[in-house]
């Protein structure tokens, strides 16, 4: 009796340890799709989408904004009558800017939240950690807000990009000025990681095309504050134009290090650069940041804007949030908006394998609230992005000076 007893004991044991196991993987049993039969994250009346976003860490201006711009457009479907009655279930976690934190709410919203797909997820190093998590389980995950190329390259079905890669913008600025300004003499000074490096490549390559090399390259660690040595190298090598492959504080460095040695110098950058806090931070600094141009998907989302309808949805965003929304807001009205198109093309017998197919078909995506470029997705590419815009700070503003265009124009 008791050895009967001590086996079906360890046979309980063996099947409990396996379950837990095989549920912290993220297996999904056949009884935990939805009541109906239907997918995950999908029931007769909700669609359950999730997304990680750093809501506390260094990056957190950025999360709490796109959460805002995610909610808002969820918000106004669900007001609507939703996407074929079905209201959209945001369940929105905070990654920290932390890869392990990034796992880990992940791994939550799959096994607990059963979201149907995730959008928006916000990050480089946070995102990366998460999309082959996601992918395994065959779950779509779209617009992730980092412009990496590895969401997209190598071809992943389950994973699809929003944001011109690095590499294209670096070759669009540089087939801008040296065709459009005739630069010659081109310089750089780039963040010491795969980011800056990706940048760097993007400049030497579209270079290349023109018979030309790059003067003087100039690197600098992440976390550093002080830019005198590299800018002052750059003015000695006599470069004409100075890219920066640079965040925001390293930006506004720059421009600070070249107003000290009173060089007047073309000065350029990417996404990462294109925000209302480079004029702002040079105005607190006690100079001015006209002049400065970056790579941009949309012009930037002042009250004036040219399209009533980006005037009015700036309006019922400050009323909403008590604040007027900046470029993350949009990137998160985005994600919501491209599902929303998607999900309403599949109609009611909605499946993640329904949702990639017609997402893959659809054709061009435009965005005409504010203006930006189109997204593109085939069965063969997921990049998405393929075009972007050049604006200029004039005046303390960004303005728009060239786009959509691509550097292969």
């Amino acid at each position: 009796m008791k050895k009967g007893f001590f086996l079906r004991s360890a046979l309980l044991a063996t099947v409990l340890i396996v379950t837990l196991s095989l549920t912290a993987f993220g297996f999904t049993w056949p009884w935990e799709k939805d009541g109906g039969g239907g997918e995950v994250g999908v029931t007769d009346t909700e669609i359950v989408i999730g997304s990680h976003l750093d809501l506390s860490g260094p990056i957190a201006g950025w999360g709490v904004q796109a959460k805002l711009g995610m909610e808002k457009q969820a918000k106004e479907i669900n007001d609507a009558g939703g996407i074929h009655g079905r209201m959209i279930r945001l369940v929105i976690e905070d990654n920290a800017y932390n890869p392990a934190q990034a796992i880990t709410v992940t791994n939550k919203m799959i096994n607990k939240d059963k979201v149907f797909m995730f959008i928006g997820n916000l990050g480089s190093p946070t995102a990366a950690a998460t999309k082959p998590i996601i992918s395994k389980k065959k779950i779509p995950q779209i617009l992730p807000i980092t412009a990496a190329s590895l969401f997209f390259d190598p071809y992943d079905r389950y994973s699809f990009g929003g944001f011109l890669p690095y590499y294209d913008q670096a070759r669009t600025l540089i087939m801008y000025f040296v065709k459009e300004k005739g630069k010659k003499r081109i310089g750089i000074m780039y963040q010491d990681d795969e980011m800056g490096a990706i940048m760097l490549k993007g400049v030497k390559d579209q270079l290349a095309e023109y018979g030309m090399e790059i003067i003087a390259a100039e690197s600098y660690k992440r976390g550093a504050t002080v830019f005198s040595t590299q800018m002052s190298k750059l003015k000695r090598a006599n470069v004409d134009l100075v890219v920066t492959a640079t965040v925001i504080r390293e930006t506004v460095g720059a421009l600070a290090e070249a107003k000290k040695l009173q060089w007047e110098v073309d000065m350029c950058g990417m996404t990462p650069a294109y925000t209302k806090y480079i004029p702002y931070l040079a105005g607190k600094s006690g100079f001015s940041a006209d002049g400065y141009y970056a790579i941009g998907q949309n012009p930037y989302p002042y009250a004036d804007h040219p399209n009533p309808k980006a005037r009015q949805y700036i309006k019922d965003y400050t009323a909403m949030f008590g604040q007027a929304p900046d470029q993350p807001s949009l990137a998160g009205m985005q994600g919501i908006m491209i599902f929303e198109k998607v999900a309403r093309a599949v109609g009611r017998d909605l499946t993640r394998e329904k949702f990639i197919d017609t997402l893959e078909t659809i054709g061009p995506i435009h965005e005409d609230v504010f203006d930006g470029v189109s997204l593109h997705y085939t069965k063969t590419s997921h990049q998405g992005a393929y075009d972007s815009m050049l604006f200029q700070i004039q005046n303390n503003k960004w303005v728009k000076i060239k786009g959509p265009f691509k550097y292969s124009d």
